[in-house]
């Protein structure tokens, strides 16, 4: 008994030497392979760790090699924060397999892909230039961080992901996205998607509610400098003033017919006239009370007022025109005068081909004032107002704005227009002298995309578009007209032209 119970005791204190012996083994293979060279990041096939090692051994690859170069940024890779970059492009690229090519090229296995091979996508010239090239991790790194430096000419509108862990986890994602994916070793796993039947999450549901979002600056277009209307010199107010003097003392002796004959209401004096002398008569224009019931019956109470649902406006309904010269946003964005949408009219026949000042029945074919509104929607509302022509087909979107901004905006990105419009596509339109252009700018910018959206698309004005001069922005194709620009001017109106 005493001699089984000895031997017992002896093979258990073998087993603990041979498995203290393993364990030094095991601890001296793992320093001995942290003293080697660190393995660097890489993209390599997904396949089982232990099968790509073999595969490594079989091929005699030399330990003591040098590790390939690591991109600035890329040490350390998170496959969601990538797919969260990708926003940024989706307004111009699918990257579903078999998905179709939009203003870009579809980027389903975009990464290891020859340059400018997607098929039945029309490449500028620049990509042309660079065919026999591969889209690989150094590659796209350059391209994503400037595309107009890389490839000079190109039509992409896009101005760069500027900082390179965005563009690294931004390149790894693409490279996941592929018949034949790879990944970069260490990557964070991408976000699971949301469970069957889930709402997919609106564009601020990872901003907190008391969250100050604070955007990365944004260059302008090389060249261009954004201005607001020059204020009133101290002579100008001064003269302004005294006429508007003149005007109170002269009001209180006029009955209704000499007000409405008054020579202000008719060109020329129409013209220069300001909205000081216009208010002397017409005060309570901005401060007329909201009507409890429109006409067709609906209450203000109850109703909610499309632009109330804007980020641009607080504060409950108001009369049109003190939204539009006397709410703190159109202050902030508009030089607004009375005279932008009254021309005046002569009462006697209300009728634009009836003027005094000229022959009759020699308006033009979009005349100040119609009969029915006194003043013309076209030449006034429009101006700023008017529906995106066609958000799929003409600017790429994946469908109306209210949906397509969902997956081009968030937290850090809260205006998803500048994806697109943030240098290029940066037309002068703005720059008129009854816009505030560089602060229309600075809100654009830190801001969301309803300072944009407000005006472009908010309102389908009379059911129609108008047709904006197509002022040229930086880079743009001077001698290729669209269908659906053929024939529009090429700058706003001169009456509204400021100096440049």
């Amino acid at each position: 008994m005493k001699t089984t119970e000895r031997l017992i005791g002896a093979l258990a204190g073998l087993g603990f030497a041979l498995l203290a012996f393993y364990a030094i083994f095991v601890v001296g293979a793992l320093i001995y392979k942290g003293t080697g060279p660190a393995p660097a990041a890489f993209i390599a096939p997904a396949e089982p760790a232990a099968t790509a090692a073999a595969d490594t051994a079989d091929a005699g690859a030399d330990p003591a090699a040098e590790p390939a170069a690591v991109p600035e940024g890329q040490g350390g890779v998170d496959l969601a924060a990538g797919e969260k970059t990708f926003k940024q492009c989706k307004a111009c690229h699918t990257i579903a397999e078999g998905g179709k090519n939009g203003t870009g090229p579809n980027l389903w296995g975009v990464h290891g892909r020859g340059v400018a091979t997607a098929e039945g996508f029309a490449y500028s010239d620049a990509l042309k230039a660079l065919a026999g090239q591969v889209w690989d991790q150094a590659t796209l790194d350059a391209f994503l961080e400037n595309p107009k430096v890389y490839a000079k000419g190109t039509k992409m509108a896009f101005a760069g992901v500027k900082k390179a862990g965005d563009r690294a986890n931004l390149i790894a994602w693409l490279a996941t996205q592929s018949g034949t994916p790879v990944v970069l070793a260490g990557a964070a796993p991408a976000a699971d998607a949301p469970a069957a039947g889930e709402p997919p999450a609106g564009p601020y549901a990872d901003l907190a509610d008391d969250a100050v979002v604070t955007l990365d600056p944004v260059a302008y277009p090389e060249g261009v400098t954004y201005r607001d209307v020059p204020p009133l010199t101290e002579a100008e107010l001064a003269a302004l003033e005294a006429r508007v003097t003149e005007l109170e003392a002269a009001i209180p002796a006029m009955d209704y017919q000499t007000a409405r004959y008054h020579p202000m209401h008719f060109s020329p004096a129409i013209e220069t006239a300001s909205s000081a002398e216009c208010l002397a008569c017409h005060k309570e224009i901005v401060a007329h009370p909201l009507r409890e019931e429109s006409p067709a019956g609906v209450k203000a109470a109850d109703s909610l007022a499309w632009y109330q649902t804007l980020d641009t406006y607080s504060g409950p309904q108001a009369d049109f025109h003190w939204r539009h010269l006397e709410s703190d946003f159109a202050k902030q964005v508009m030089k607004l005068e009375c005279t932008f949408c009254h021309k005046g009219n002569d009462p006697r026949e209300e009728s634009p081909d009836m003027l005094p000042s000229r022959a009759a029945f020699s308006a033009g074919a979009t005349p100040e004032f119609t009969l029915r509104k006194m003043v013309n929607p076209s030449e006034t509302c429009l101006l700023c107002h008017g529906a995106m022509p066609d958000p799929v087909n003409i600017m790429g979107l994946s469908g109306p704005w209210p949906e397509a901004r969902v997956d081009m905006e968030y937290a850090e990105a809260p205006n998803g227009c500048l994806s697109c419009h943030a240098e290029t596509f940066r037309t002068n339109r703005h720059q008129v002298n009854y816009l505030n252009a560089a602060t229309i700018e600075d809100l654009a910018r830190n801001g969301t995309s309803d300072t944009c959206y407000g005006c472009h698309g908010g309102r389908a004005w009379y059911r129609i578009s108008y047709p904006y001069a197509r002022t040229p922005w930086p880079g743009m194709d001077l001698e290729t007209v669209p269908d659906w620009a053929a024939g529009r001017p090429a700058a706003p109106k001169p009456e509204h032209r400021i100096a440049q």
